[in-house]
């Protein structure tokens, strides 16, 4: 008789073993925008017969962010996912489309799914035509935030992300002729693996001149120069950002998927 036992833990610390076998079975590497959501997330352990099996994720607002169950135990997934989505009182999940254990758990019960974003994990540097000004690079420095603060647009949900970011050296500054004409960022998705998303913000008044595939051209060659792999995402709306994106050489393959229940 199999005995499932779920039980809550104080931090992703109490599942790296388990987190890093989910990682490294997947194709393609996290989403950041996901990993904000696991970060502060509830994090429970599925036991069976009282020994650990799987993991899951989910927010405050019931939705889940990540389900693992390992390959021993691979032919109880659906049943487990089923359980957990009605003791849990689970309304909906997040879900990469290359995360295709997941994806196929939500596919059986959902009511309804929407793609929310565009993954991009395939960079091929594409020659484009630069912008005619004599660019300088530099990191931001706290003499910045407030330059950067004023020509904020949803890059960053509160001004206390903006001082993190330059206070951790993730954030570089694009002028020309000493006037800041954008920013670009670059963040380790996970620690001690090489991911970074990256991503950028043009002022209005530089816009529609080349700047935005300069800045997002310049971090991938910068984090590829350090051994670390550019990745980014924008929303599925974004048809500003994707073609920015697909301009400077990005692929975007997958997407970001919310199933409901």
């Amino acid at each position: 008789m199999v005995s499932i036992e779920y039980v809550s833990v104080a931090s992703l610390a109490s599942i790296s073993k388990l987190r890093n076998d989910y990682l490294n079975t997947l194709p393609e590497s996290q989403e950041l925008f996901l990993e904000l959501f696991v970060q502060t997330g509830n994090v429970t352990i599925i036991n069976i017969n009282q020994q650990p099996v799987g993991y899951f994720i989910y927010t405050h607002n019931n939705m889940l962010v990540e389900y693992h169950i390992i390959e021993d135990k691979i032919k109880l997934i659906d049943t487990i996912f089923k359980d957990i989505v009605k003791k849990f009182n689970i309304k909906s999940a997040y879900c990469k489309s290359f995360d295709f254990n997941l994806l196929s758990c939500c596919a059986d019960i959902q009511k309804r799914v929407v793609a929310l974003g565009i993954n991009f994990r395939e960079y091929h540097r594409q020659d484009v035509e630069l912008p005619d000004k004599n660019i300088s690079v530099r990191l931001a420095t706290e003499n910045d935030y407030d330059h950067i603060v004023a020509i904020n647009e949803e890059i960053f949900d509160t001004n206390d992300e903006i001082l993190e970011v330059i206070q951790h050296q993730n954030m570089l500054i694009f002028e020309d002729s000493n006037t800041i004409v954008g920013f670009g960022i670059f963040q380790r998705v996970i620690n001690n693996r090489p991911e970074f998303d990256i991503g950028m913000l043009v002022d209005n008044k530089y816009r529609s001149q080349g700047m935005g595939t300069f800045i997002i051209q310049y971090l991938a060659d910068y984090c590829q120069q350090r051994g670390w792999r550019p990745t980014c995402g924008c929303s599925i709306e974004n048809i500003a950002s994707r073609k920015c994106l697909e301009k400077a050489g990005f692929i975007g393959r997958y997407r970001t998927l919310e199933f409901v229940f």
